[in-house]
């Protein structure tokens, strides 16, 4: 441990090892005998190196997996395994569906710890944009402006929800063929913030900002009183954008490859 300034509690304070996305989380991205895979802005590919600094204190590392690590974890898709989130969803009807898509009500499956949920997802948007996690860089990996502050506070709870924010978790359905990691990343949207991760099964998508369509504040998982998750097989357009970065970089054969490890659709 060392001394430093925790952002989450703002303290001076002994800080100790964080992982923006939690351990175990790569133990689900590892097939036997080989290495995970992970997606960021910066790298796609195979590696066994974890994405951790020193950041935050031991009593906001543990607030953290008490608030929504420890809930999710088990409820995570597995290599050539179950997906119980999925299972847990599809026991209960639909209460929408849309071609592909179907929505379904968490509030209704006591299995389903919803603030949990959302406090995992908004402790990792804030960690990305807290701090670089990448060697030799300053800027964090998403940049959350004026936004952080409130999220930081409702993680603290010391404030609700963010009021200019809203909250989509996509679940793919089983059997899943993505088992990845991809990091936090903002998207391709000019009128609003989106800001997205990527853990095995589940998406969590997060918008910021003023002009944030009044679709997405309707079916926000927070918002909403059904806290409504998506059920839809997007893995087809993730492939396409790891395609297309490998193929930029010139190395389509470490797409082949991961494509062959992740059971690329057909």
């Amino acid at each position: 441990m060392q001394l430093g300034h925790c952002p989450l509690c703002k303290r001076t304070i002994e800080i100790v090892s964080s992982h923006l996305i939690p351990a175990r989380v790569y133990d689900y991205c590892r097939p036997p005998g080989d290495h995970t895979i992970v997606v960021s802005n910066d790298f796609v590919g195979t590696t066994d190196r974890q994405t951790k600094a020193y950041l935050l204190c031991l009593e906001c590392e543990n607030d953290l997996n008490k608030g929504g690590e420890a809930r999710l974890l088990p409820l995570l898709a597995e290599y050539d395994g179950p997906f119980p989130l999925y299972e847990m969803l599809t026991q209960y009807r639909a209460e929408i569906v849309q071609g592909d898509a179907s929505w379904y009500s968490a509030a209704h499956n006591p299995g389903i710890h919803c603030d949990k949920l959302t406090h995992f997802a908004m402790g990792v948007f804030w960690k990305a944009a807290a701090h670089s996690w990448r060697g030799g860089k300053n800027e964090p990996l998403i940049n959350l402006g004026p936004y952080a502050e409130p999220v930081r506070r409702f993680l603290r709870s010391e404030a609700p929800f963010p009021e200019k924010m809203a909250l989509t978790i996509v679940v793919l359905p089983a059997p899943v063929r993505l088992i990845t990691l991809e990091l936090p990343h903002r998207g391709p949207q000019e009128e609003w913030h989106q800001f997205s991760f990527y853990i095995p099964g589940i998406r969590f998508v997060l918008a910021v900002g003023k002009s944030i369509p009044e679709t997405l504040r309707k079916y926000c998982f927070v918002r909403n009183g059904a806290h409504p998750i998506l059920v839809t097989d997007l893995s087809g357009d993730m492939y396409r954008a790891i395609h297309n970065t490998l193929t930029l970089s010139r190395n389509a054969k470490q797409f082949e490859k991961l494509a062959k490890r992740t059971k690329r659709p057909t």
